[in-house]
């Protein structure tokens, strides 16, 4: 076992030391060798579905005890990076990273009240601006079947009775993969999950489905004709009203309701940073 102080952490063939004068910055153990198993998953040396050792037999290739390796897989456990499988085939194993490792810390924020309806939408109209406009460059004429074949879905369950939001949720997803751009495409999924949060917590009924699904075809429409001037109001104007119908459900919803609530505390605040602005530079040219 590599010798420990109180400056350094160390492990076989990785160290981290600090300085004298920085004690309270030494790290953990188990927080290298999840640096260190970060490291090798972006280097390509563990790529998804890979098996990492057992706990026993990585302790002892780096030197450490068992504890420090268990407790660095169960921190990547909760941050979605390690699967723990139980059995005879189970173990620690590498998972493939897309956008829910963004979404599971954006729905937490939600559900602590750190997230608006508004700011939702916010951020929905600066991304799905961008994500249109590429689309229009870049979608292909499968793409475009994509999308009429997701909202012939969307109406045929519409008219059967069904809620559609998965069906309309997954027509901005495609949108997203049409732009060609996989840090927007994330992005836009991981928005996606964040509204179908807000959405079931809000129950709109076929009826919404459908009118929703109904604004995808104009949407389309523009697209395929690739006229960006046409199509963008068009999205714009259909993003602010699925806003303006969950404001009206909010006091339906527990959920809503808080969001709601931290639009209006976000508002008083940013009222009150502009006035103490607008007083202070009165001042200054008095």
């Amino acid at each position: 076992m590599p010798a420990k102080d109180a400056e350094s952490t160390v492990v076989r063939g990785v160290t981290r030391t600090s300085s004298s004068f920085e004690r309270l910055k030494v790290r953990r153990t188990f927080e290298v060798i999840v640096d260190l198993i970060k490291e090798r998953i972006f280097s390509g040396t563990y790529k998804p579905g890979d098996r990492l050792p057992p706990e026993r037999e990585f302790a002892d290739v780096l030197g450490v005890g068992r504890p420090a390796v268990r407790e660095a897989y169960r921190a990547l456990e909760l941050i979605g990076i390690l699967e723990i499988r139980k059995g005879k085939q189970g173990g620690a194993f590498i998972t493939e990273q897309d956008h829910r490792l963004v979404t599971q810390t954006l729905g937490d924020l939600i559900r602590l009240r750190q997230v608006g309806l508004a700011e939702l939408t916010e951020a929905r109209l600066i991304l799905e601006k961008d994500v249109a406009e590429l689309a229009i460059q870049r979608a292909v004429p499968e793409d475009v079947a994509k999308l009429r074949a997701n909202i012939d879905s969307a109406i045929a369950q519409s008219h059967s009775g069904i809620t559609a939001s998965e069906e309309n949720l997954r027509f901005h997803t495609l949108l997203g993969e049409m732009s060609g751009n996989p840090i927007l495409a994330m992005m836009l999924a991981s928005i996606m999950d964040l509204l179908r949060l807000v959405i079931r917590a809000a129950s709109p009924g076929p009826d919404a489905s459908l009118d929703t699904a109904t604004d995808h075809i104009d949407i389309v429409d523009a697209l395929q004709a690739r006229d960006f001037g046409l199509l963008w109001p068009l999205l714009e104007d259909h993003i602010r009203r699925s806003n303006g119908k969950l404001i009206e459900l909010a006091s339906q919803s527990p959920l809503l309701d808080s969001m709601a609530q931290a639009d209006h505390r976000k508002n008083l605040q940013r009222r009150s940073s502009a006035e103490q602005a607008a007083s202070l530079a009165t001042r200054h040219e008095v």
